[in-house]
């Protein structure tokens, strides 16, 4: 009998664990930041080209996208996790002239 209630916990045990590293690894994010050219600019996201021209779209708020310009280069800083898409946490000009 003592034998089925271990076994019993150590499951239990083993799902919490397992639930748990599965949120951390949805809630988990990674910042990246870059000097990046913007390509296409909607009400709720951007979509930026690096200089490898790798593109990703980003999530903006709406206030933000008024303020910026399609083929403007910026440097960018935004927050990406396993699910979702990125989220713009700073934007910054980049003034060559």
């Amino acid at each position: 009998m003592e034998k089925k209630k271990l076994i019993v916990y150590l499951g239990i045990l083993f799902l919490v664990m397992m639930g748990f590293s599965l949120i951390w690894s949805i809630y988990f994010k990674e910042k990246t930041a870059a000097v990046v050219k913007v390509k296409e600019v909607s009400n709720d996201f951007i979509v930026i080209e690096d200089q490898l021209n790798m593109k990703r779209t980003i999530d903006v708020p709406r206030v933000i996208t008024k303020l910026i310009k399609a083929n403007e280069e910026y440097f960018v800083e935004y927050e990406s996790s396993l699910i979702g898409l990125p989220k713009l946490v700073s934007i910054e000009p980049l003034n060559e002239r």
